[in-house]
């Protein structure tokens, strides 16, 4: 008989999107709309989606393709609640040969195990609070265990753990939800949504439903001021309008403890390392910079199962995170999730004959997910951003431009730059040296709409094959290096020095500063000029080296 060598989830990562709807989003994927007009751009179609029935089992439907349904009748935001599927890796008694396959009603039976052999638990938690203060009982956690054979919702309501000598923040009477999980009863039988592809109803499932997005506060926490004035670049105005009032959380969720670390906490006071970015939270640039003591209710967590097999305990592990809604589904960004943990996790490539049309699958898509990113932002705005951040970086620094390197001051994508943008006095006209756009009514971002253009033609296979070729050293100095690797780091390299052109330094000052390089002002989770991830880099480098060999290799011929 084959035996159960290890459990493991499908996915092992997940992330769920806050929603107050009643019905969670259906499944919808990703396409390349190749109609006529379509253009390649990328579109969302619907997916086969799993729908849970009176009896806690699931069926499987394909919504209507071209009907995405994100919000409820009423408005609301559906919740995108993910499954996670337990699979098993087996031993082939016969070949010694291990397979993988999901854990079903029948791999139980043949194992002459049951639901009774099965238990699930999750563990979630906010330690946002917490991670500011240093004190535990700023967090709240929330821990449910499931009989394998128990089909029912379970909520998982946290509060604060604490000591003696420490008040908690959520308490355990008044909790605050953070959604709820449910096992899926798991029944014999088929669904068949799409022809020829069938959906086993028995395999063992567990979902996690995310809750509504809410804030929580203590009872202070009511009316509050917007953000004071901050002083503008010369004649930028204001970031918000001063004294508006508005309520900060709803009367029925004012329930945390007021007398806690974060209801008195201040950024770079002194009394604590101040996380970045440092003034993410409520009160944060009004007044003293208090904290008013709130509290969402996204987490992440950890969900695990345990089987009981041959006196052993095999156990599965996933993640669960959850977070706001998808602002904009259909447009993808050129660096995800899925791109760090590869560039953590896989090797560098150099492209050969070999891995040539992978390679090229990648760089074709990493282009046309550019092209959606920048679809998302104001690139007028964020160029004016940037270079103020890098005006104040220069006063403090007193910093000198590094020769070869774009400009960083106001004469940045413009003609005067160091390297001069392509295209800009065909798309745009002459933008003069400064912080802010040159606009006319009729054409109030020039930049945004310009580059808009320049990147929607590269998301043809062929144009973009055919400017690599053209312009290998061209798109080289344009793109912004990734961070290097703690081995290619210096040990305590000089702030002011010239940066390494293959890879950026954060401890090099040159290295933090904006610049017209791809993607252009553009920010990272650290607040830091973005770039392609040191595997996405490589990979285009090495592409265009490819490309170039082969070109000269058939002139030669």
């Amino acid at each position: 008989m084959d035996t159960i060598q290890e459990i493991f989830f499908l996915p092992p990562i997940a992330v769920a999107r806050l929603g107050p709807g009643e019905t969670p989003l259906e499944s919808y994927e990703w396409q390349q709309d190749l109609d006529a007009h379509g253009n390649n751009k990328t579109v969302i179609r619907s997916n086969i989606t799993l729908r849970e029935v009176e009896d806690g089992s699931v069926t499987a439907c394909l919504p209507d393709p071209d009907t995405i349904r994100f919000r409820d009748e009423g408005g609301a935001l559906r919740p995108v609640a993910p499954f996670f599927e337990l699979w098993a890796r087996m031993h082939d008694a016969e070949t010694g040969e291990e397979y993988e396959t999901p854990v079903t009603l029948d791999l139980l039976e043949d194992q002459g195990l049951s639901l009774q052999n099965v238990r699930y638990s999750i563990t979630v938690g906010n330690t946002k609070a917490e991670r500011r203060t240093g004190d535990a009982a700023c967090g709240f956690r929330a821990r449910v265990e499931i009989a394998g054979q128990d089909f029912t919702p379970k909520p998982l309501l946290a509060f604060s753990p604490y000591t003696s000598e420490q008040q908690p923040m959520v308490y355990e009477h008044n909790p605050i939800p953070l959604g709820s999980v449910r096992a899926i009863h798991p029944v014999q039988g088929y669904d068949e949504p799409v022809e020829g592809e069938f959906i086993d109803r028995s395999i063992l499932r567990l979902r996690f439903m995310p809750p509504k997005g809410e804030v929580y506060g203590p009872p202070d926490a009511a009316y509050g001021p917007a953000t004071l004035a901050v002083p503008g670049y010369q004649n930028d105005p204001p970031k918000s309008e001063y004294g508006r009032i508005h309520e900060i959380v709803p009367e029925q969720n004012r329930i945390l403890n007021p007398d806690t670390p974060w209801s008195k906490w201040i950024m770079m006071s002194g009394t604590s390392d101040d996380p970045e970015p440092h003034d993410s939270y409520d009160g944060a640039r009004v007044g003293n910079d208090q904290s008013w003591g709130v509290a969402d209710d996204t987490s992440d967590g950890v969900i695990e199962a345990t089987l009981a097999v041959r006196g052993e305990r095999l156990t599965a592990r996933a993640q669960i995170m959850t977070g706001p809604p998808d602002f904009a589904p259909d447009a993808r960004p050129f660096y995800s999730l899925e791109d760090d943990l590869a560039d953590r996790d896989l090797s560098l490539i150099s492209v050969t004959e070999d891995n040539y049309q992978q390679a090229k699958t990648e760089v074709v898509d990493i282009f046309r997910r550019a092209f959606e990113t920048n679809g998302l932002i104001n690139l007028d705005d964020i160029r004016a951003q940037g270079l103020k951040d890098n005006a104040k970086l220069q006063a403090k620094t007193g910093i000198s431009p590094t020769p070869g390197l774009p400009s960083t001051d106001a004469a940045s994508m413009t003609e005067n730059d160091v390297r001069p943008p392509d295209k800009i006095d065909e798309l745009i006209r002459p933008q003069p040296v400064s912080v802010f756009s040159n606009s006319v009514p009729n054409d109030r971002l020039p930049y945004t709409v310009a580059t808009k253009f320049v990147h929607e033609q590269l998301i043809d296979e062929a144009n973009l094959l055919d400017f690599l070729r053209r312009r290998p050293d061209f798109v080289k100095t344009l793109l912004r290096p990734p961070y290097g690797i703690l081995t290619e780091l210096e040990t305590d390299p000089n702030p002011d020095q010239d940066p390494n052109p293959d890879f950026r330094d954060p401890r090099i000052i040159r290295d933090s500063m904006h610049d017209a390089r791809m993607p252009p002002y553009m920010r990272d989770s650290n607040y830091y000029p973005l770039s392609l991830s040191r595997r996405q880099y490589h990979l285009v480098i090495s592409f265009i080296d490819y490309l170039v060999a082969q070109e000269s290799e058939a002139q030669n011929v």
